[in-house]
């Protein structure tokens, strides 16, 4: 498997809730106040949330006109681990654990193991890290940073995030409070990553490990504070292993 549909999944997996293909099923619906004070009551009535799965989640890439149909199981453990498990046709194709400092990818196809560092020892650092990654995942992560939030006069709120040399966005609607863009940008490698929601999935422009490609997002059931099994061995003497 090309290591960009495996990365592509992974992002794929990250910003999959916020196409709002998910359905929650286990926290009651009420309405909120719109803007910033509406973000502080989410985060207030939602404190407890330290665990994210999302089970059966269809989701379809358009990827250099080829289309990817795929259903993901993602799991997220606040200030932990990222999972995603990617299956087409019955068949895993991918495990992948996001963590701090590296990424491990599965790749059951081609019985290989990938792993790349996500913080660089030498050089600039990437546009993202996995607070960045998290953040993008769930509205919720980001209620450690009220302190960054920032509306506009429509209303419309994002968190601006200050890194040397990264400048760093994430957009929320303001009555709905769903990611509608983010936006991260290194002044002096160049390098970004950026999405923007569209009417059913996101598009992504990124010439960071990805390239630009279109998600879409079908059912899926979010549930929240459950714990799941996140196995990552694989048999040594079938896998070969490769270092990104």
């Amino acid at each position: 498997m090309n290591k960009l549909i495996w990365f592509i999944l992974i992002v794929t997996g990250l910003i999959l809730q916020q196409c709002r293909g998910a359905r929650e099923i286990v926290r009651p619906e009420h309405s909120i106040p719109t803007g910033i004070e509406g973000m502080k009551e989410v985060c207030l009535s939602n404190d407890t949330i330290r665990t994210i799965l999302i089970s059966k989640a269809e989701a379809i890439i358009l990827f250099e006109d080829e289309r990817y149909e795929v259903t993901l199981t993602l799991f997220s453990k606040k200030d932990s681990i990222i999972y995603l498990s990617a299956v087409n046709n019955g068949f895993e194709i991918i495990r992948a654990t996001v963590e701090y400092d590296s990424i491990k990818v599965i790749d059951r196809i081609n019985k290989t193991v990938y792993r790349t560092a996500l913080n660089r020892r030498f050089g600039f650092q990437s546009p993202v890290n996995f607070d960045d990654l998290q953040n993008i995942f769930s509205r919720y992560y980001l209620c450690d940073d009220m302190e960054k939030v920032k509306e506009d006069s429509l209303k419309n709120i994002y968190f601006e995030f200050e890194d040397k040399y990264i400048k760093k966005r994430i957009y929320l609607a303001p009555s709905a409070l769903y990611m509608t863009k983010f936006e991260f940008f290194h002044s002096q490698s160049k390098e970004f990553f950026r999405g923007e929601k569209q009417e059913d999935g996101f598009t992504i422009n990124s010439n960071f490990m990805i390239h630009d490609f279109e998600i879409k997002a079908g059912k899926g059931s979010i549930f929240y504070n459950r714990e799941i099994d996140v196995r990552m061995k694989v048999n040594e003497r079938k896998y070969s292993y490769v270092e990104i």
